[in-house]
Parts: C-alpha cells; structure tokens; sequence
C-alpha cells in the first residue's frame, strides 16, 4: 500500500491494510469453515495496480537545466490488494477506492490464476468503495467467474465468528479468522466512518476483500487497521455490507453516490466560544454560513443558529451531522433542533442532493 494511506490519530495510527500477524483467533468447530472456504473463494480476486508518480528533484535546477532534462521525472510503482466478484454476468468486482485510486492499470487474479485488465467504472472516496469490470482481450466477460453475496451488516451480532479472505503480502488467498469485536465504529477516517471491528488478521493487501460470516455471505470489506507500530495487533475494520450495497444501488442506478445536502458551513461548538458570544448551549454544529437559495437558508436557518438534534439524534459535531443525513435521501425532509440566541426551536428541512465538486455553489450568505 501506499503511504498516503496512513494517518495520524490520538497518537496511534490508522493504515490502510496494514500491519502484520495477531494472535489467531479459534476457528468454528467441525468441518463448517473448510466448506464455506471452498465454496467462496473462487469469488475472491487479488487486484495489482501499476501508478505512475511524478517527482521533482529540489535542488538540481543548474543541473538539469544545463543538460536539458526535464527536472520533473515519471517514477513507476505497483500496489496490490484484494477483491471480490460481485456480478459474474457483467464482471463486476467491489473493492477498496484507496486500492486503485490513482492507478494507470489495473490486473485482477482469480483464484484460478487466470488473469484480467480491469476499468474502474464508478468510485466513491468518501466511503472508500470502487467498482471494477473486468474483460477478456477479445473484450467479453470472461467465462466461469464465480461471484459470492453480499449479506445485511445490521444483522450481525458482536461475538460473531466471521473469517477474511484476501492477499495479505501478495499470498494469494489467504484465510484468517476472528469474530465481530464491535459495531458502529468512528475511527477518525471521514465523516462517514461506521465500521465493523474484528480481531480477524488483516495485512497488506488485504485491502478491499471480504469479510465472510458463517453463511458464507459478505457483510464487511476489510479496509485498514488500528495501531501504534503498524503492525496488525487484532484491531482490523471493514466497510458493512449494507453501506456498500447503498452505494452500489447509487452506482447502478445514477453512476454515482448521491447524498443529501443541507446547504451549510459548521464547525463544533464548545464551552469557550458558548461562553464568549453568549450562547444557549456548548454542545452542536454552529453554522458560521449557509449557501443561499438551498435547503438550510430556504428553511430559515441563520448564521449563529446552532444545531443540536437531527430527527432526534443529538450532533456535537460536522462529522455527526454528516453521518446522521447519510441516512436520508434527497427530497426527504429532517427535524433540526436549533439554539438561536436563548431560544430553541424546531426547524423543518427539505434536503437537497448534494453537489459536485465542479457545481458546489459559491454563493454564500
């Protein structure tokens, strides 16, 4: 992986599939994790990418410019991951965004060592999901592919015997078991982060592939570890299933993710900025600016208004109230509890789509 998957949190570090081996967690008695092993690893693709890095050498300006070399130079790197074969009929293949972002090619290995380009149709970074297709070189879908099921998230239970299968350090296909160690986890990542936590051994290039509960269904992509010395130490998190299934109805159906839109600059409030202005409370978003015309400032909302609830669900910061419209859709209309002043108020608003970077209005109040 590459090292701008790597960020900083409360001192400890959060990469993408990274790490190295955990204590194993005991496997599910009898003869159940060999079969479903069998039964869905055809399903699940190493994916290798080639990227192409341009880096300019400070310092040697004089040099290069005697000689007339460009001082901007091509570096060539490769990255692998992991990947799974959603629809065999169309060759579809759900991985991680960050394993193919800024890839100039892409290969995808089956479990049978047969070996296909790939294109990145749709790709969604916030939620760190990308659908590949991958061809033949006559340009057809290839033959015999085996595709494996995508289960609900919401149903599994903490304690939950679960296995990854992946490629960890280029080791095509590996297994590792663990169990469901929490739900609903904010790790810092975006302000979508809701992940299944598992102690299941997760390594480089394990990004992307699948997590498995003991139907053999897919109810997580694994996506990054937790740790202080990059090295996997039973903190591993995956993507639920139910997210990815969102996003791909999104894919399907408009080729791309849509998501509500309130219309407003936030920022957390906190007891020193209540106390200085004043404020009714210390804890919610404070809209410091609203784009005018669209949903926030059409409903009435003003700059100062603090939101403190959305549909009943208390927010103390952007990335919660962010979370909690992820749940809506366009055109659907939510209940913000606001402090203006000393006062409280209810406000209705009609979301709107949130815009593209490209069509983000500049207009503010």
């Amino acid at each position: 992986m590459k090292n701008s998957g790597i960020a900083v949190l409360a001192s400890f570090t959060l990469v993408l599939a990274l790490g190295s081996f955990s204590r194993a967690a005991s496997p599910p008695a009898g003869n159940i994790l060999p079969d479903l092993v069998e039964k869905v690893m055809p399903g699940v693709v190493n994916i290798s990418t080639t990227y192409v890095q341009r880096v300019i050498v400070p310092g040697w300006d004089d040099f290069f410019g005697f000689w007339g070399i460009p001082q901007e130079q091509r570096r060539v790197g490769s990255s692998l991951g992991s990947g799974f074969i959603i629809d065999e009929k169309d060759g579809y293949v759900l991985t991680n965004n960050h394993v193919v972002e800024h890839a100039s090619a892409v290969t995808v290995t089956l479990f049978d060592k047969r070996q296909f380009k790939a294109k990145t149709l749709v790709s969604d970074p916030k939620m760190d999901l990308a659908l590949l297709q991958i061809r033949d070189k006559s340009g057809h879908v290839p033959q015999n592919l085996k595709s494996v099921n995508l289960s609900d998230s919401d149903k599994v239970r903490i304690g939950e015997s679960v296995f990854a299968v992946g490629n960890p350090f280029g080791l095509q296909h590996t297994v590792t078991v663990g169990i469901i160690s929490a739900k609903n986890r904010t790790v810092g990542m975006g302000p979508l982060d809701n992940y299944l936590q598992t102690d299941a051994s997760i390594n480089p290039g394990n990004s992307g592939g699948p997590l498995f509960d003991l139907k053999g269904e897919v109810i997580g992509i694994n996506t990054m570890i937790f740790s202080e010395t990059h090295q996997n130490i039973g903190l591993g998190f995956a993507i639920p299933s139910l997210e990815a299934l969102r996003v791909l109805s999104d894919f399907k159906r408009y080729g791309h993710v849509i998501r509500p839109w309130l219309g407003i600059l936030g920022q957390p409030l906190n007891p020193q900025i209540a106390e200085h202005y004043e404020l009714g409370t210390d804890r919610g978003v404070l809209v410091y600016n609203l784009v005018k015309g669209r949903p926030a400032h059409s409903a009435g909302l003003k700059r100062g208004d603090i939101i403190t609830s959305i549909d009943g669900i208390a927010v103390q910061d952007p990335a919660d109230l962010e979370r909690v419209l992820a749940k809506h859709r366009p055109l659907e209309t939510v209940t913000l509890k606001i402090v203006r002043g000393m006062k409280k108020a209810e406000v209705k608003v009609q979301l709107g789509e949130m815009p593209t970077e490209k069509s983000l209005p500049r207009e503010i109040i």
